[in-house]
This record gives C-alpha cells, sequence and structure tokens, in this order.
C-alpha cells in the first residue's frame, strides 16, 4: 500500500463537482473510457503499460483518511505521491520506477475542513474497466467500476 501524508497533497480545494464515492472525488471522471486519454509508458522488461492521470481528492467526512483500493483486474496498479514525486518519476528513463512503486491500495490523508487533493493515476496494461473500492474509518466502503480507456 502507498500510504500518503500530508505534506504529499496539493492542498485544499472545495469540491469540483464530481462524483463522489465513498468521500473520493476523482475516480469516475468523464472522458475516462477515452483511448486517447492513456498515456504509454515502458515497464519492466520493455512491457507497455498505460497511465491514466487522474487526481484524487479526499472529503473530510472520511477522516482520518480513505483508502482506494484496486479489485480488478490483478494487472491494474494505482501510482499517487508528492506534486514533486509524481514528477521525478514520469520520462522515458523513469517509467520502470513508476511502474515498480506502483500499488493496488493508496492512503489519502485528510488535512483540513475542504477537500484534500493528491496527484498520480492508474497503471493499466491496457483499455480496461477496473472495479475500485473506497474505504474510510467512518464511511461505508463504496465501490465503482470505470472504464479506463475501454469505449
Amino acid at each position: 500500500m502507498i500510504t500518503l501524508s500530508c505534506a504529499d497533497s496539493a492542498g485544499q480545494q472545495r469540491r469540483g463537482g464530481e462524483r463522489v464515492i465513498g468521500g473520493v472525488e476523482g475516480l469516475v471522471l468523464p472522458g475516462s473510457g477515452d483511448p486517447a486519454a492513456l498515456y504509454p509508458i515502458s515497464g519492466p522488461h520493455g512491457k507497455r503499460y498505460f497511465v491514466y492521470k487522474a487526481f484524487l481528492a479526499v472529503a473530510s467526512s472520511a477522516a482520518p483518511y480513505a483508502t482506494v483500493s484496486i479489485v480488478s483486474p490483478a494487472s491494474a496498479t494505482l501510482y499517487y505521491g508528492s506534486s514533486g514525486g509524481v514528477d521525478k518519476l514520469t520520462g522515458r528513463a523513469l517509467d520502470r520506477a513508476m511502474v515498480a512503486a506502483s500499488r493496488s491500495r493508496v492512503r489519502l490523508p485528510v488535512c483540513g475542513a475542504n477537500y484534500t487533493g493528491y496527484v498520480g493515476g492508474i497503471i493499466v496494461a491496457g483499455p480496461t474497466w477496473v472495479i475500485f473500492s473506497v474505504s474510510s474509518p467512518h464511511e461505508v466502503t463504496k465501490r465503482v467500476r470505470v472504464s479506463i480507456g475501454a469505449n
């Protein structure tokens, strides 16, 4: 699991108007099914992967944190971190490091009264449907199925 801290957040913001799942906004976005939204990268052993950039924001109602997990497919992973950390792992030479550092779960801490934002994305082997689970100590666990490049 990737466990983030408030120092990793992109700061506080108001709700963006997207669908909120278990206290997290940004998983269900218009256009996520468009294959053109996938950014190709090279993983270990030259295997090709695709990144779908998804800025996630966690509501204060999910305090102290929300955990986003990938239920399926098993090949899909998440990569989240500080803005500077994510930027350092983009570019041809570091794509493999991003794939290696990705995990199936990320914990997003609540850091204020508004939504706390985090940069990152979803790494997939190709266009697919991903089932996410979102849980927090004070919210009922929710699941959502999202198209990632799969119209």
